[in-house]
């Protein structure tokens, strides 16, 4: 339970025995919960950079080589520059966000700054998803266009006439890792991202109450 919602209790047990408040400190005390909330977001985002960027650079240590894609640098450096970026522009898009919510003074903007920092969030997720699926796609068809091994193969299934039988597996395959991929991320950033939106949300509806 938080501290706006003790207050609210604690008018109901007895409103005599409190101070009552304006909406004016109602209204402040959702600003300074929001401004916090969304400063969490843009500390967060950070954090997650500051993973990538850590993880890139120990996969580069010389005892981590035999994990490289099989020397496919010429496309995975390009996709790690890419997430990079939008990790940077969300962080940017959260910054201003926070910024903004923090020089607000009014109700009605403080309402809109909230709902535009849930879509931005909400946004970064399904963005992070969609390139996490893309990046995979284009690695894989990659792979089987350039991996010695895996030509070698196609060509002995084609000899065979169980080359579309494989294709067929392999579709099937990729369908289903994109698909748990895509859910095992979505449910990361609903948890890491998501309670804080939630929060905020909740701060957009107590703001509603407040006369306008």
């Amino acid at each position: 339970m938080d501290e706006l919602d003790k207050l609210k209790n604690a008018w109901k047990k007895d409103e005599n025995a409190y101070p009552q408040f304006s909406e004016k400190d109602i209204y402040a005390m959702l600003h300074k919960k929001s401004s916090s909330i969304v400063k969490w977001i843009l500390i967060i985002s950070i954090i997650e950079f500051a993973f990538w960027l850590l993880l890139s650079l120990v996969l580069k240590e010389p005892g981590t080589k035999n994990i490289n894609l099989h020397d496919l640098e010429y496309v995975t450096v390009p996709m790690t520059v890419v997430n990079y970026g939008i990790i940077l522009y969300f962080m940017y898009v959260f910054y201003m966000r926070y910024k903004k919510i923090s020089a607000t003074d009014s109700v009605k903007e403080l309402m809109q700054n909230i709902l535009k920092t849930r879509k931005a969030v909400s946004l970064y997720i399904y963005v992070m998803i969609a390139y996490a699926v893309i990046s995979t796609i284009i690695i894989v068809l990659v792979m089987f266009n350039t991996n010695t091994a895996m030509i070698d193969l196609l060509h002995k299934l084609d000899a065979n006439g169980q080359k579309m039988t494989f294709y067929l597996f392999m579709i099937f395959f990729c369908v289903a890792s994109l698909s748990i991929l895509a859910l095992l991320i979505w449910l990361f950033y609903k948890l890491v991202y998501g309670l804080l939106v939630k929060r905020l949300y909740k701060n957009y509806e107590e703001l509603k109450k407040i006369d306008l």
